[in-house]
């Protein structure tokens, strides 16, 4: 999606956006008939640069959730409600049944029973059985929500539209609107595991938010690099990354007080997308570190980036695909997924 200037112009792209998405939720259901019937086992063969290129199970909808609580057991979502889980690492992958046909937009497990969905139009969904079965939740709005995290069973945000902020400290029985005093919409939110006082959450034009108390209160922060952000990570309390629209990586090293560009691929335009189109040819989508100096972001057309230096420099690695790639995960160091664009699932490490 493309970074610009007005709130008109934003509008009138993200309205593109999601009828480009509701397009590809259509054009599943009319090959593939009901997605509820997806399962398959992994055919893995060795893409350049060490990711396993997965089987497709049958499916061409772009995945864009992704939770892993362990190197063998996860969830993927994406459109039109589709759901799967691997309990074995992605060698077999299991359909789960929704209950809806909106876009699941992102996951979270906090152990192998209780998760957390977000979606379209308000979608919220949880299980406590590891998604033998899911049940909604009352958000509260019909806005589109992108992004839900929780801290435990009990505690978890969810971010969306015009600066949506939810939070629940019940599990999700009820849900609280937060005051973030910005119609900037909110597109990832991330929480230190080692210390869940500290969580950022990013979106459109650069918007920067910041808690250190656990998120009692948020302090917006100033960021001059006005591009849509879609992805961040903190690797402690001063250390984070954000990446989004024209390839660009920020990093901060004052828990996000103040952000540059990094060396190398973020400098400038990798790429140049068509005017008022709903993303950029070179957009990342997000971005993940396996400690301090090894990180991984990911984006449109195949694109992998790696560092080994916390940022300081950036290359490309081959990724197997040209297909957009919308989330990466490492659940521990050595075992990696991202998905993308057509049931795209892509693996790295422990199988």
């Amino acid at each position: 999606m493309r970074s610009v200037s007005s709130e008109s112009s934003h509008d009138r792209n993200q309205s593109s956006r999601s009828f480009f998405q509701s397009l590809l939720g259509l054009f599943t259901l009319i090959l593939f008939g009901s997605v509820s019937l997806v399962a398959g086992t992994r055919n893995a063969f060795a893409a350049p640069g060490g990711w396993s290129f997965g089987d497709t199970l049958g499916v061409s909808i772009p995945f864009n959730g992704l939770s892993f609580v362990n190197p063998s057991e996860g969830w993927i979502t994406g459109a039109s409600g589709v759901i799967v889980h691997t309990s074995d690492a992605g060698k077999t992958w299991v359909a789960q049944t929704s209950g809806t046909t909106h876009w699941l937009q992102s996951v979270s497990f906090v152990d192998s029973s209780h998760g957390w969905i977000a979606g379209n139009n308000g979608t919220i969904l949880t299980t406590s059985d590891g998604g033998q079965t899911w049940t909604p939740q009352d958000s509260g709005v019909k806005f589109d929500l992108y992004t839900v995290t929780f801290l435990n069973a009990q505690e978890g945000w969810v971010g969306g539209f015009a600066g949506t902020l939810l939070h629940t400290t019940n599990g999700g029985e009820t849900w609280i609107r937060v005051s973030t005093d910005s119609a900037q919409w909110i597109m990832n939110i991330f929480f230190l595991k080692s210390n869940a006082k500290y969580g950022w959450a990013v979106g459109q034009d650069g918007l920067v938010l910041a808690t250190k108390d656990g998120g009692q209160t948020w302090e917006k922060k100033n960021n001059s690099i006005a591009k849509d952000l879609y992805g961040v990570f903190f690797t402690d309390a001063n250390n984070g990354w954000a990446v989004g629209t024209h390839g660009v990586i920020q990093f901060t090293a004052n828990g996000g007080d103040t952000w540059t560009i990094q060396n190398g691929l973020g400098r400038g335009l990798m790429g140049r997308g068509v005017e008022g189109d709903e993303r950029e040819l070179n957009d990342l989508h997000a971005v993940a570190f396996l400690d301090a100096k090894t990180g991984y972001a990911v984006g449109v057309m195949g694109m992998v980036l790696k560092t080994v230096d916390g940022g300081n420099h950036w290359t490309f690695v081959k990724s197997g695909t040209g297909l957009d790639l919308y989330n990466v995960a490492f659940p521990v160091p050595d075992a990696g997924w991202i998905v993308g664009v057509g049931g795209m699932i892509l693996h790295k490490g422990k199988s």
